[in-house]
């Protein structure tokens, strides 16, 4: 049984089985995960930390606090985070995906991408920002 199928709570009958509501909601989430990538690549910078900020703050403390310990490995003193809180999250966010493309997809990789990812894309800034026609992956 995969990771998808526990969550969703599918059961486990002669082989997994993803149930029609989890096929949906795995196509969202990689389509929120593509829009995601897309606003990485190629918003300004400020855009992207205002968005994270949003989106962080929608996070439970123990999240953030994943978040925070993700950033804060491997980081360089003036680089890693002060605290957990959203806005200074938003901040080592974006130096760290400035220095390292790719580098927030790891940090929050796993149930936390998608749900970071989903708030992102799902912000009205972004949506002002950026039109999404289903073709982001195509720009």
């Amino acid at each position: 049984m995969g990771f998808l199928d526990r969550f969703f709570g599918a059961a486990e009958v002669g082989g997994p089985s993803v149930p029609r509501r989890a096929a949906r909601t795995a196509s969202e989430d990689e389509r929120a995960v593509e829009r995601y990538r897309y606003l990485l690549r190629t918003a300004p910078p400020a855009t992207i930390e205002q968005v994270h900020a949003e989106a962080f703050a929608r996070l439970s403390d123990a999240q953030r606090a994943l978040i925070y310990k993700e950033l804060s490995r491997g980081a360089g003193t003036g680089e890693r985070p002060l605290s957990s809180e959203p806005a200074t999250l938003a901040r080592a966010a974006i130096r760290a995906e400035m220095r390292t493309p790719g580098a927030m997809e790891r940090v929050v990789g796993g149930s936390l991408l998608g749900t970071v990812a989903e708030d992102v894309v799902g912000s009205a800034l972004v949506n002002a920002f950026l039109p999404w026609d289903g073709r982001a992956d195509d720009a």
